[in-house]
């Protein structure tokens, strides 16, 4: 399946590109000058400009979307480090004995519990 799949992709790559070289030839004539704030190119082939939105957004979208691999790894890794903790905690809650639950549980209480001074 492997085998056909690659040259799937290299004819739709090669269509994709004749199309892109079809555009391109076919609107050779058509000039145009793009004025952005006070600057003004020159008179540049049309395609010339679309190409050059079309890369600059391709970029955009790189650098957003890397953005956001990047903030959902430390996502991942800050929930992994969580899940290791809450984990290793269960695993010793799991392994306490009856005898030393009761015993901190003793402890506890006596903590929680006033105290009395003894009167002389």
């Amino acid at each position: 399946m492997e085998e056909t799949m690659w040259i799937i992709r290299w004819i739709i790559s090669a269509f994709v590109i004749l199309i892109i070289l079809g555009f391109a030839l076919q609107n050779q004539e058509q000039m145009v000058s793009v004025r952005v704030l006070t600057w003004q190119s020159p008179n540049l082939p049309l395609y010339l400009f679309l190409y050059v939105a079309f890369a600059a957004g391709v970029l955009i979208w790189a650098l957003i979307s890397a953005l956001n691999i990047i903030k959902l790894k430390g996502d991942v890794h800050k929930l992994q480090r969580d899940n290791r903790r809450v984990t290793d905690e269960l695993n010793r809650l799991r392994n306490v004995n009856i005898e030393e639950e009761e015993t901190v549980e003793i402890e506890e209480k006596s903590k929680n519990r006033p105290k009395i001074k003894p009167q002389v």
